[in-house]
């Protein structure tokens, strides 16, 4: 029997190390979650990365695949760019011993909405390991 690590647990933990370990100004105080802080924190973050994965049916007996939506938000339009390159570019090295593959589908794109941020949205593709219980 085999059990399935937590995609977004293992991706929030993933980007906030890499981005500290990249150590630009760019990475820097970058909120990295799988939902947007509370209301009523006294200070939210200038640079967030939102990390949201849906499971999907895998015919491999060891793998499973994960769609994985990550949205990238920055008070400019320049830095919501330079963060969201820079996140798909981690995207591309997070292979290891859970993630078997990381593929990007499509982004970082500008996405408009309601907000006084800029947003980019990737949508990615994750194969990951299971391990016997």
């Amino acid at each position: 029997m085999l059990i399935f690590p937590d995609i977004e647990k293992t991706l929030v933990a993933y980007f906030k190390q890499a981005l500290e370990d990249y150590g630009t100004e760019l990475a820097e105080d970058v909120r990295v979650a799988t939902k947007h802080s509370q209301p009523d924190e006294t200070t939210p973050a200038k640079q967030i990365v939102i990390v949201g994965a849906y499971n999907q049916e895998t015919p491999a007996r060891v793998t499973r695949d994960g769609s994985v939506t990550i949205d990238v938000y920055a008070d400019d339009y320049e830095t919501a760019s330079a963060l969201g390159l820079l996140v798909e570019a981690l995207v591309r090295g997070c292979t290891g011993d859970q993630i078997k593959k990381a593929e990007v589908r499509l982004g970082p794109v500008r996405t408009t909405e309601e907000s006084t941020q800029e947003r980019r949205s990737l949508d990615v593709l994750v194969v990951i390991k299971g391990t016997d219980i």
